[in-house]
């Protein structure tokens, strides 16, 4: 069940076979969202902590006159709920966007239990570091990037993004949001996200069929989206912070310098 978050976590730090066996054990239940269901409702009160196990979602807000804007999307492998024993309720609605399912985990023994499990706590920590720097990156994108550029970086991002847990192929993806979703993502209507996309496809950076999508020239994709990869802090643990972990593990992959 928890395979794409171990398999993104891997690209921090190498999490011995104990660990993984742990977080897997941590799974109570799986529950399944046709699209366009709530997975979690805005104010609600938070069952728990869950990660995505298939599907796509995304989190959103919806403003007092009723407009939507999507915060994130959520890919396998991603996890939301594990700061909700200090809240009362959420500030943010989370919504799948196809058939998704959820990994429920048991919040109790994850809380009571993690202090032992260094390799899955500097893990978790990246990622919740990565999910803070997607959001810095997305309000700089939306307060000081033109609409092109918005719709190149974010199509840059998904890539790394989908690539961290295999769902890519060379430079092929099903891209997982429809313009209506990349708009409310982006602060700009669909007429405009639909129109920057085919300036894309007519510039030769993309080609898009329905939802799937090749980056036909992904160096000068990045160009127009001003995207660098820095911030999803792809490169790995430091050697500095592997060396005050347990031995076990540490030979497992590469890691960074």
């Amino acid at each position: 069940m928890l395979e794409p978050l171990i398999r993104k976590l891997a690209h921090f730090l190498p999490l011995p076979d104990s660990e993984r066996d742990w977080l897997n054990s941590l799974v109570s239940r799986s529950d399944e969202f046709p699209p366009h269901a709530d997975i979690v409702r805005q104010q609600e009160v938070l069952a728990g902590a869950f990660v995505i196990s298939a599907g796509h979602a995304c989190r959103y807000k919806i403003l007092p006159d009723g407009g939507r804007q999507i915060l994130d999307f959520m890919f396998p492998g991603d996890m939301s709920g594990l700061h909700s024993f200090l809240l009362r309720t959420t500030d943010h609605g989370i919504l799948a966007l196809g058939p998704t399912m959820i990994a429920r985990l048991d919040r109790e023994r994850l809380l009571a239990e993690i202090i032992d499990r260094p390799y899955v706590t500097l893990a978790l920590w990246w990622s919740a570091l990565q999910e803070e720097a997607i959001l810095r990156e997305r309000i700089a994108a939306i307060g000081r990037r033109d609409a092109y550029a918005r719709v190149a970086h974010l199509l840059c991002e998904i890539f790394e993004r989908l690539r961290l847990i295999g769902e890519t192929l060379d430079h092929h993806y099903n891209l997982p949001v429809t313009q209506v979703e990349l708009a409310d993502a982006l602060g700009m209507s669909e007429v405009h996200a639909n129109r920057m996309m085919r300036r894309l496809q007519r510039e030769g950076l993309i080609h898009a069929d329905h939802r799937a999508i090749r980056l036909r020239d992904p160096e000068a994709l990045k160009a127009a989206g001003e995207f660098d990869a820095g911030y999803l802090h792809l490169e790995g643990a430091p050697r500095a912070v592997l060396g005050r972990l347990p031995a076990e593990g540490r030979s497992c992959r590469g890691v960074g310098t």
